[in-house]
């Protein structure tokens, strides 16, 4: 078996001109469990080369998944191939949780739209659990499956598609939605709320967590009371890396819209908002590592319990690790924000990125290129959804600059970014 066949993941980035150079071992991963760290900076490598005669170049070779393609860093995809076991009033499983108890790898899951008073743990792996004939609801009604979660999964390459999770209540306070335990877990189009916790990933978690086109709000604890940590619409305290991708999160109270201790992370096109809730972070990174945010629309609501919209580790991590932000709008509504916080000596990057509200951009080391600031939406010119009027001074600021390839689309989803003027407009839209 060749090197290349061994390898799992390679972080080498080139670096973005910057005044300092910045420190960034290759770190080359195998399957035996060794682990190869060679000393270089970013800006010193060309190529990767393997004794095979491939070669990798071109100016970025990938961030741990974190700045290629969301189609790049999908999980594994489940095999089917097996069963498909129908849920529904006509059987012949009632509930979600039969079909889990017999579900075995491969299986496809499909459960008629209804509400379904239940909760459940799926081991299978190489499964699909998808909702037909409209969008099931599956409410935990004031409990979890083994006091954790409306649906425990264990399994590894499971995909849930379409389904609504509610009323998750634990004696820990921290009832989620879904807790994942297993590896490699994509959620597409999934409805996760009025729950203590959104989604909570374990920290012994493996591979990729990827979440699309969904939505999470108003997941939420009294922590006050209870004397507890809050409740996040997203926290993942494992895995290799999370793709958030198109989805929007909203009503957060206390706590985070993303709070991520994954290896890597990538965060496009998604809105991210306290709306009429009071949380804290809209983003926060708490253990540094490779992360890039692009494209999103980010609101801090007036009674936001905290001043920062993205802070970058909080709580420790890789202190070489970078945050990127591309091509993203960051509003608040609080006096005094701090729009990017960077906790690390590595400096961040904050590209053709639009800030409003009144505040400080960014504190910690990085760098502002192709940034706008405005104190508010109508001096930005922009509309009531954060999109540039013609007039507006975030047109064609971008230049050459290229977007990423998506906008948010409303209510959840994403929509293709198209150049429309004479280069990219700043921010998270292009206008026109």
């Amino acid at each position: 078996m060749s090197l290349r066949t061994r390898i799992v993941a390679l972080a080498v980035v080139l670096a973005m001109p910057a005044p300092v150079a910045v420190r960034a071992d290759m770190i080359v991963e195998l399957r035996d469990g060794r682990r190869i760290v060679l000393p270089v900076r970013r800006e010193e490598v060309v190529r990767v080369r393997f004794s095979d005669g491939t070669v990798l170049s071109g100016g970025r070779i990938g961030l741990l998944g974190a700045e290629t393609d969301a189609a790049d860093v999908r999980p594994a995809t489940p095999t089917g191939g097996g069963r498909v076991l129908r849920v529904g009033p006509e059987g012949p499983f009632r509930r979600p949780s039969e079909a889990a108890a017999a579900a075995r790898d491969g299986d496809v899951v499909e459960i008629t739209a209804g509400h379904y008073r239940d909760v459940a743990v799926w081991r299978a792996s190489d499964l699909v659990i998808r909702g037909v004939d409209g969008r099931p609801v599956i409410d935990g009604g004031g409990r979890g499956a083994e006091d954790k979660a409306v649906w425990v999964i264990r399994g590894a390459r499971v995909r849930v598609e379409n389904v609504e999770l509610v009323g998750a209540a634990v004696p820990d306070r921290n009832g989620a939605g879904i807790r994942a335990e297993g590896a490699d877990l994509e959620l597409v189009g999934v409805s996760v709320h009025d729950n203590e916790m959104g989604i909570l990933v374990a920290a012994d978690f493996r591979g990729t967590v990827r979440i699309v086109d969904s939505e999470f709000y108003r997941n939420f604890t009294d922590h006050e009371r209870y004397g507890v940590p809050p409740g996040h619409n997203v926290y993942v305290s494992g895995g290799d890396r999370l793709v958030l991708e198109g989805s929007h999160l909203h009503g957060m109270r206390g706590g985070h819209g993303v709070k991520s201790r994954a290896r890597a992370n990538l965060i496009r096109c998604n809105r991210i908002e306290d709306g009429d809730g009071a949380g804290s972070y809209l983003i926060d990174i708490a253990e540094a590592a490779p992360t890039r945010i692009e494209g999103n629309l980010l609101i801090q609501g007036p009674r936001a319990e905290n001043r920062t919209l993205v802070a970058f580790g909080t709580e420790g991590g890789d202190p070489d690790a970078r945050l990127e932000l591309a091509f993203d709008t960051l509003v608040s509504e609080v006096a005094g924000a701090v729009f990017v916080a960077n906790h690390t000596p590595t400096p961040a990057s904050v590209r053709a990125t639009l800030l409003v509200g009144r505040g400080r951009p960014l504190s910690g080391p990085g760098t502002l290129t192709a940034t706008l600031a405005f104190p508010d939406a109508a001096a930005a010119g922009l509309d009531g959804d954060g999109i540039p009027r013609p007039d507006s001074p975030a047109v064609d600021a971008a230049g050459r600059q290229p977007p990423p390839p998506c906008r948010f689309r409303a209510p959840r989803g994403t929509l293709p970014r198209t150049v429309r003027g004479r280069g990219a407009d700043v921010g998270a839209f292009e206008g026109g």
